[in-house]
């Protein structure tokens, strides 16, 4: 009997142990349920909150733009003109001292009237600013001997006046070679105080006004050399012979001369043709001087009718002449002087700029004129510099 009690207990104990086993075990598996129920909830709850996020473009490759207002590397350069002194001009009418003639210029010019009489009328202008910038008219430059012995002859027999005035016959140069040439070499120092005279070229020969136009070089009165448009016709005025001696003379009509630098020569021809185009005759010039002298009452009205177009015939004349020297010595003037020339590629106006303005301008409006270009001979309408 003790050994079925003995052998119930130790089947109790037995059937104990295995509920608890068991109940042990679904409690594990409950708590791992539990763990992966927990784990599967924290990845859905995170899917879902990446499902407001929109991925469609997260797949693709990005490519990214970035736009910037930064100027280019290469800057805009600042250019600076100085107007050249052709374009700052303010004309002034001038009259002479009697009503018979007026000239416009530009108001730094001082002018000065030949009226010794009406027939060697005439006047000289000179730039204040640049007096080597010289305008010469007048109408009949006379008398010049045709000899040194008939300058002796004179010079001995009319002693120091002739006919009641100074011996111009005396106080003149003598001329032994009449052409336009030979007068300014032989008689622009003596009689207007324009050395060294050489002529560069003839612009025209025999022109009706003015004998041969001539292009050529002297020294100023302040002995610097200038370059200049030259003029004159030079007439057998008569013959008068005593002791085997011509001792007649030579007239020079409408003496011309129009001079500058010549750095600056090209621009003020334009000037200076402005200036001789302004001269005005009046009707009472025209009648005193006839009364003077009735031979030149031809010229007289000639130039009375012709006075706006002289400069014109001269300006014609010398836009016409043989280019080469003007390019060469222009050019030479600008190495000198340490700069350059440039066109402005959207006006065409020529410009003076500092030696090397070229090497440093890096734009497109503004290039180097090329050597021996015909525009050296324009105007220059100012000088440009790199700020």
């Amino acid at each position: 009997m003790k050994r079925k009690i003995s052998v119930f207990i130790c089947l109790t104990l037995l059937l104990n142990l295995l509920c608890a086993c068991s109940s042990k075990e679904e409690s594990t598996q409950t708590s791992k349920k539990k763990k992966k129920t927990k784990s599967q909830t924290n990845i859905t709850e995170t899917i879902e909150s990446t499902e407001d996020i929109d991925t469609s473009d997260s797949e693709k490759p990005t490519t990214t733009t970035v736009e910037t207002t930064e100027e280019p590397t290469t800057s805009v350069q600042q250019i600076s003109i100085e107007p050249a002194d052709t374009k700052k001009i303010n004309w002034v009418e001038v009259k002479d001292p009697y009503g018979y003639t007026s000239v416009t210029v530009p108001d730094t010019w001082k002018v000065e009237f030949i009226m010794t009489d009406l027939i060697g009328y005439g006047l000289i202008a000179q730039d204040e600013t640049c007096p080597d910038r010289i305008f010469i008219f007048q109408l009949l430059a006379s008398p010049f001997v045709k000899s040194k012995e008939s300058h002796d002859f004179w010079a001995k027999n009319a002693g120091g006046n002739y006919m009641g005035s100074s011996n111009a016959f005396v106080d003149h140069p003598y001329l032994t070679t009449p052409t336009t040439e030979g007068f300014f070499a032989e008689c622009g120092g003596a009689y207007m105080n324009l050395n060294d005279f050489a002529m560069i070229t003839k612009l025209e020969e025999n022109n009706p006004l003015f004998g041969d136009v001539i292009e050529g070089t002297c020294k100023s009165p302040n002995g610097n050399y200038v370059t200049g448009v030259f003029g004159g016709s030079v007439w057998n005025t008569m013959d008068y012979w005593m002791s085997g001696i011509d001792c007649g003379w030579y007239s020079v009509s409408n003496l011309l001369v129009m001079a500058a630098p010549e750095e600056d020569y090209t621009n003020w021809i334009p000037v200076m043709t402005q200036m001789f185009n302004s001269i005005n005759f009046s009707e009472q010039f025209m009648q005193d001087r006839n009364r003077e002298w009735a031979q030149i009452i031809g010229t007289s009205q000639y130039l009375g009718k012709m006075a706006d177009q002289m400069g014109d015939m001269i300006m014609d004349t010398w836009n016409k002449s043989s280019e080469t020297h003007d390019i060469l010595s222009q050019m030479r003037s600008d190495s000198t002087l340490g700069r350059e020339r440039v066109v402005d590629n959207e006006t065409g106006e020529i410009y003076y700029a500092p030696n090397g303005f070229s090497d440093e301008y890096y734009g497109t409006r503004y290039s180097a004129l090329p050597e021996n270009d015909p525009r050296y001979r324009n105007p220059v309408a100012g000088t440009l510099s790199i700020d």
